[in-house]
Order: C-alpha cells, then sequence, then structure tokens
C-alpha cells in the first residue's frame, strides 16, 4: 500500500539567480501514512510553510516530488491541482483564513 502523502527530494529557492536568493528547502523528503498524525515543529524561518503548502499542491517545487495517494502531482496544471485539493487534502492552518461573509461552519463545509 503507498503512503498517503510523499514529498521526495523537495527542494525551493526564493529568488533564485539573485543576490537575495534564499533555499529554504534542500532535499527535503517525508512519507505519511493514512491517519497517521504529525506536528512539524522546527524554528522560525525553517521552511515549516513553505514544506506544507507544496504538500498541499498550493505551491510548486523547484525540484523533487510530491505524490499523493501514490499520484504523482508534481507538474500538474492549476485547474488538477485545484481539484485533488478539493477531493484529497484538507487543510488545518495556524492561522484562520476564512472567508468573513460565511460563518465558521459554511467555511468548513466549503467546496461543496
Amino acid at each position: 500500500m503507498s503512503d498517503a502523502l510523499t514529498l521526495d527530494a523537495i527542494s525551493k529557492t526564493y529568488n533564485p539567480g539573485r543576490a537575495n536568493a534564499l533555499m529554504v528547502l534542500d532535499g527535503a523528503s517525508l512519507a505519511l501514512k493514512a491517519g497517521e498524525i504529525v506536528a512539524l515543529v522546527a524554528p522560525s524561518g525553517a521552511g515549516k510553510s513553505t514544506l506544507l503548502h507544496i504538500a498541499g499542491l498550493l505551491d510548486d517545487t523547484d525540484a523533487g516530488r510530491v505524490l499523493v495517494g501514490g499520484t504523482d502531482m508534481t507538474g500538474l496544471s492549476d485547474a488538477l491541482r485545484t481539484a485533488a485539493r478539493r477531493e484529497d487534502i484538507g487543510f488545518v492552518y495556524q492561522f484562520h483564513h476564512l472567508l468573513p461573509e460565511f460563518s465558521a461552519i459554511e467555511n468548513v463545509m466549503l467546496p461543496q
């Protein structure tokens, strides 16, 4: 059985090729089984949010692969990434990202 989520050798640099380039992930890998509970703890600026954004198909990688349920999500179009997020991925944010025009329960129910 494949892992629910696999991040394989993920790398991400902001502002690549510039003097202010910042490599936040360099070959990071992670494999999670379905139902596994994981806490990601590291100092500020260590790349936690970037890793979660990549795992959630919100950001692209510079290198490496993201697999959800064994399916390679690397290089998918925005439309296919959106569909995968809608059907296969759930988030618990450290900050509230709620739409103000909806109640908390309506926000949780989106999209339906």
